[in-house]
């Protein structure tokens, strides 16, 4: 059973244990959302009891999207318990042990994410002391969460970063590191991240140094299938077997005085089922942005609209702004953005002014309309300290759509984010 704890949380359904901690789904019933209630029984001791107080607090210092939030830690008659933000059951060993792995598409920026989290709790002078598999809180569409503060410590911040590399690898291959290197096993998974991962597990980088370079990281374009059409060697040998029997017909009605023979063209059949692939190989001298548009098709429709004309001023000085909330975006909306109708094709765009943990996924699509569905994913990540430039893939002629799906705890307590500058490259 777990210690008394306070009247606010109602305790719903026992999930386990974490070790020594006892592990509860709980409602707060202040605010109608779920917890997660974590506590140490009257079998810990006094010492134990200290430590665990002591490592939640410490990690309570700590906000980022990837952190999952602590809302209470507390010491009482029998035991300590942490209340703390619930970010689902699953965990990346449940993900493994079922044969899932997380998907190329989503790594990177979880990866980066999850690393920037752990970059913050090493700023506080925190320690998670015990990462492992099962202390990583993810599921598909949701940022990947750090959790399981409190465990018993087992080691300092270098070994925090050698343990997340090694779940990160995890995470990627289903198997635990020391098989064959990630890019070796996974199509598209690119060689810079098999070094980072092996720095990070060598000890030989910090928490910061392995977020700023896996967010320094292109996002891999995943693998294009095969076409349905023949490939170009395929219809090489097809071309050469349809010469062989042109000339064996032609035999054949030359001994056997047949009519004319009619010449065979090799045809590829067209695949109905994908868009037409851009095929520009150069990009044009210039690039326009027309104008900058807030994009919010699941609020009221506007985001400080007044202001959004600051982000193409080439004024660093000014700057757009979201909307102030009071509760984190994923409890309200998926997101809000702001899109830029654009000529020509860039190659590159940087963002000034952007506020650190933000998260963001940069998307495009050729009309610009409301359904999101409609927006090809290009990038995800997170904001980091200082200017961010992303190379851009060959897209012409459409609409960049800067969609943000979190916004950071400001000092203020509101959730909000500010941009000041967005500048397309040719």
């Amino acid at each position: 059973m777990p210690p008394p704890i306070s009247d606010r949380y109602k305790l719903e359904m026992r999930l386990g244990r974490d070790g020594d901690i006892e592990e509860w789904l709980a409602t707060d019933r202040s605010l109608e959302r779920p917890v997660l209630v974590r506590s140490l029984g009257p079998d810990s001791s006094e010492k134990r009891r200290d430590e665990f107080v002591m490592a939640v607090s410490a990690a309570a210092k700590s906000t980022h999207q990837h952190l999952a939030r602590i809302y209470a830690v507390e010491r009482v008659s029998g035991g300590a318990y942490s209340v703390s933000e619930w970010a689902g059951a699953a965990t990346i060993q449940d993900r493994v042990a079922a044969g899932r792995i997380m998907d190329l598409a989503e790594f990177l920026p979880n990866a980066a994410g999850l690393a920037g989290a752990l970059a913050a709790l090493h700023e506080e002078a925190a320690t998670h002391g015990h990462i492992d598999a099962s202390a990583v809180a993810y599921s598909v569409a949701h940022p990947a969460k750090l959790t399981g503060f409190g465990r018993p410590q087992r080691g300092d911040q270098n070994a925090d970063v050698r343990s997340l590399a090694a779940v990160l690898e995890m995470a990627a291959t289903g198997t635990p590191p020391g098989g064959p290197a990630p890019s070796e096993s996974i199509d598209g998974f690119p060689k810079r991240l098999d070094r980072i991962l092996e720095q990070g597990q060598a000890g030989r980088l910090t928490a910061a140094e392995m977020s700023d370079l896996l967010l320094a990281t292109p996002t891999p374009r995943p693998p294009v299938p095969e076409p349905a059409s023949t490939s170009g060697r395929v219809l090489i040998i097809a071309g050469a077997l349809v010469l062989v029997a042109v000339g064996l017909v032609a035999l054949g009605r030359l001994f056997t005085g047949g009519g004319p023979i009619l010449p065979i063209t090799p045809t590829t059949a067209s695949d109905t089922s994908s868009p037409p692939q851009e095929t520009t190989t150069t990009l044009p001298e210039g690039v326009s942005v027309a104008r900058a548009v807030t994009f919010d098709p699941f609020g009221e429709g506007g985001e400080n609209d007044e202001l959004v004309d600051n982000l193409l001023d080439s004024n660093s000085g000014t700057a757009w702004e979201t909307e102030r909330y009071q509760d984190p975006m994923v409890e309200i909306k998926p997101g809000v953005g702001v899109r830029f109708p654009t000529s020509g094709s860039p190659s590159a765009v940087t963002f000034l002014g952007f506020s650190p943990g933000t998260a963001f996924e940069l998307r495009w699509a050729r009309s610009g309309g409301q359904d999101l569905e409609e927006w090809e994913v290009i990038v995800r990540g997170t904001a980091p300290e200082g200017p961010l430039t992303l190379g851009l893939p060959a897209r012409a002629d459409g609409h960049w759509l800067l969609w943000l799906t979190h916004l950071p705890d400001q000092e203020d307590g509101s959730y909000y984010s500010t941009l000041s500058e967005v500048r397309f490259s040719p």
